[in-house]
């Protein structure tokens, strides 16, 4: 032994045999089975469908069940001499022992209460059995050297899953059950992970041959499970956590909802491949195609089948594609056929794209075994529907018109899509050979049957978007809901009430309520309904705070073709990333909500009564808003974060929309109830006149304390510090009447409040307050929530609050 090595003695191979052992068997529970049968006929219901005749060890206890089952399978008794009987007209009583055999097996029986049992243990002795039989024909197969390696190891693969899958004692539903599941599960791995078509084709060929089947039966079978995808039974609660939200989630508002599917159809030269990649364009930037408005940017992948690399990278040339870093943001794939979907769900987990486009599904379904007129055609689009919802992804999948204008091939492939667009030549006498329809033909999101107008620039390949049809031309509905959108889109993941949005705007609330509901109705602009309350509306943006993105200001352009050619040179739609002028200031979580100051929106017949056009300005009554007479710094956001019913107010901001100057009008007096907030007579001496957008916080970072009282125009309330950041300009804080929840905000953001008290100053409560009158307070406490007085009384000292600041007048200190 050669020292510093250590070796261990290795293990001979054992080749012992235990024949001299009497395999696993349960022969007086066979015989306890066959007599309980003969004793009482039906006790053989109670086993048939699960105990086989050859789980039996004694070859004529196997004879006697098979004649018992089929004497039971024809309707037949199976008595005694029954089966006597059957058996001597088989000439198989004398094999089996004669009828001496079937009276000692009678005399076993005790009692068939345990037969299942008895069952149970003879189907465990029979799997026992076959291990031993599947070792010894492992042991032969190890010899025949002729025989490749991994045919052998496939052969004892599939021969060892047949016993270790199998149910010990299934009954027959829970047989055809397991071999159901067993089969979708095989399915399933073939067809998602198996890239190479022919080695997909010899699996399933091996498949179908181990369990009698053929591929086509094979191939129904799982087109049928994602035809048939079921969830188990929801409760409201697990619905509520399986949906997420209420609010449809979109990649561009209006035309392209998050995880879903979308067939593009049209005829041959109306350019449905330019429009896609001109779309991807939009999407990639975060711009817009006219009022539709994208949400955030987004990673594109293009499975092309129809266009060459040459014609493609032309297009998306033209198309502005090399500009800036749009390159990053796209991945192309070519030659790309559905039956090679385990690559297309590998480049759904390393790319992750928000959208896939398919170009077209007639190539992709170029090798199927189906026409075009079957069902089973739109299996592709089924499995694209489950990759949606798996991926988080959007599925535009390209496809032909037939003669008659419709969706081309058969019904399935419309039914299995959530949206179907069609895109075709204006006929209309005026129209010219590039005007372009775009119909909104099916949509589980949105309003369906709409039309939009576009131009095809076949120079630049660019859409420019004309509008809705019968809005090109605008008019006072048109302009409102252009206005509208400007306001939101200067306005980002803030949410308004219709009441709100009308008093910005100028004009009636009925008449926003109207035009607001088709507006969410169409997709263009996001709701969120409360029961009981009004009706909050906003455009969402993902990806980082509004500052971080290029501004989403819809342009004075908006219906103009110029400004809305999706082109290279879109300098309307896109501009450079943190202009500060463009967008609110960021706004802290849960603070994006509007302070709801009307009542709940009516329903759609409540709001039926149509405004005439002239009537758009009409007196508003003195609506209240989340306004204020002067716009607060830097556009902050409002709202009560909070949800404190007592309040009215909310946030002050001021835009200008294009085509209308809009003015922040004076709300009605202050509610008394309320915390503090601008006189809207403009006293100086009660309002917070002085701060707006160019009046930064008067306070220096040094003067800000932990735990102490500010006033927050964001919040239009009083916040407490809790913490100071030390490397940043910044502090945690929480609101009045609002402890539990915590915001970061920047420093500059917070005012002194408007008079300093502190604990023990005198003061006098101001108001029509008869029984306080020309008395004199000490204050006791200041938090978050309000002041604190003590006042004398004949017996001693009571306490009164919360009071706000603009209730209380100084008298010393």
């Amino acid at each position: 032994m050669t020292q510093g090595i250590h070796q261990f003695p290795q293990a001979e191979p054992q080749f012992d045999t235990v024949n001299d052992q009497l395999p696993p068997c349960q022969i007086d529970a066979e015989s306890s089975i066959i007599g309980g049968i003969l004793d009482d006929p039906n006790a053989i219901y109670r086993v048939k469908e699960r105990l086989k005749p050859e789980h039996f060890y004694i070859s004529a206890h196997r004879d006697i069940y098979q004649a018992c089952l089929r004497l039971c399978n024809k309707g037949k008794p199976n008595d005694l001499l029954s089966v006597t009987s059957w058996l001597a007209d088989h000439d198989i009583l004398t094999r089996i022992g004669g009828r001496n055999k079937l009276a000692s097996t009678l005399s076993w029986n005790v009692s068939t209460l345990n037969i299942d049992h008895m069952a149970d243990l003879v189907i465990e002795a029979s799997v026992r059995r076959q291990l031993i039989e599947l070792g010894s024909n492992i042991n032969k197969l190890g010899y025949k050297t002729e025989r490749e390696l991994p045919d052998l190891l496939s052969e004892i693969t599939e021969r060892v899953r047949s016993i270790i899958e199998m149910p010990i004692a299934p009954t027959k539903d829970e047989h055809e059950e397991w071999l159901n599941n067993r089969l979708l599960s095989e399915l399933t791995t073939i067809y998602t992970t198996c890239a190479s078509p022919t080695i997909r084709l010899l699996k399933l060929n091996r498949l179908a041959k181990d369990h009698g089947l053929t591929i086509k039966f094979l191939e129904h079978l799982y087109l049928q499970t994602l035809a048939a995808q079921c969830s188990e039974l929801l409760t409201y609660e697990e619905l509520k956590e399986l949906a997420g939200s209420t609010v449809r989630e979109w990649l561009l508002n209006g035309l392209i909802p998050k995880s879903t599917t979308i067939l593009l159809a049209s005829d041959g030269g109306v350019g449905k491949t330019k429009f896609a990649y001109a779309i991807g364009k939009i999407l990639i930037q975060g711009t817009q195609l006219g009022s539709f408005v994208t949400t955030g940017k987004r990673k594109i992948l293009y499975y092309q089948g129809d266009e060459s690399p040459g014609d493609m990278l032309q297009a998306l040339d033209s198309l502005g594609y090399s500009e800036e870093d749009i390159g990053d943001s796209v991945r192309v794939r070519f030659g790309w056929s559905a039956e090679n979907m385990p690559t297309l769900i590998q480049d759904l987990k390393e790319f992750q794209p928000e959208i896939v486009f398919i170009d077209s599904l007639s190539t992709a379904n170029r090798f199927s075994i189906y026409r075009e007129s079957e069902m089973e055609y739109a299996r592709p689009i089924l499995e694209m529907t489950g990759l949606a919802n798996q991926y988080k992804t959007t599925f535009v999948i390209i496809h032909h018109m037939n003669k008659g204008g419709e969706v081309r091939g058969t019904t399935a492939i419309r039914n299995a899509v959530s949206e179907v667009w069609t895109l075709s030549k204006d006929n209309k006498e005026t129209a010219t050979a590039y005007d372009r329809i775009l119909k909104i033909d099916k949509s589980r999101s949105r309003s369906c049957n709409k039309k939009y107008r576009m131009y095809f620039n076949p120079e630049d390949l660019s859409f420019t978007f004309l509008g809705e049809e019968g809005e090109e031309f605008g008019g006072a509905a048109h302009s409102a809901k252009e206005s509208t959108l400007q306001f939101l889109a200067n306005n980002r993941n803030i949410k308004f009430t219709g009441e709100e949005i009308a008093h910005r705007l100028d004009i009636s609330k009925d008449y926003a309520r109207r035009f607001l509901n088709e507006l969410s109705a169409d997709g263009l602009v996001g709701v969120k309904r409360y029961p009981g309350k009004a009706n909050t509306y906003f455009l969402t943006f993902e990806g980082g705070s509004p500052k971080d993105h290029p501004s989403d200001h819809l342009t004075s352009h908006s219906i103009n073709v110029d400004g809305n050619s999706l082109q290279a040179n879109s300098e309307l739609s896109i501009k450079k990333l943190g202009s500060p002028s463009d967008h609110p200031q960021d706004h802290p979580i849960k603070a994006d909500t509007a302070r709801d100051t009307s009542e709940g929106d009516p329903g759609s017949g409540e709001n039926s009564k149509k405004n005439p056009d002239t009537k758009i300005s009409e007196d508003k009554g003195g609506v209240k808003d989340h306004l204020c007479p002067k716009a607060l710094p830097v556009n902050d956001f409002g709202g009560d974060p909070g949800g404190d019913p007592s309040t009215d107010l909310g946030v002050i901001l001021h835009e200008n929309i294009p085509g209308k100057e809009m003015v922040a009008k004076p709300l009605p007096d202050n509610n008394p109830g309320s915390f503090y907030q601008g006189d809207p007579k403009g006293d100086p001496s009660n309002s917070q006149d002085h701060l707006d957008s160019n009046n930064p916080s008067p306070l220096k970072q040094a003067d800000f304390k932990e735990d102490g009282i500010y006033w927050s125009p964001r919040f239009n309330n009083q916040v407490k510090i809790t913490k100071l950041f030390k490397t940043l300009p910044e502090a945690e804080v929480y609101q009045a009447k609002n402890a539990t929840d915590k915001f970061r905000v920047k420093l500059c953001e917070l005012y002194p409040l408007p008079i300093e008290f502190k604990v023990n100053d005198e003061v006098a409560i101001i108001g029509d307050h008869k029984k306080f009158n020309d008395r004199v307070f000490t204050i006791s406490a200041i938090h978050p929530g309000g002041i604190w007085i003590e006042g004398k009384t004949r017996t001693g000292n009571d306490s009164y609050g919360p009071f706000e600041p603009n209730q209380l007048r100084k008298l010393s200190g």
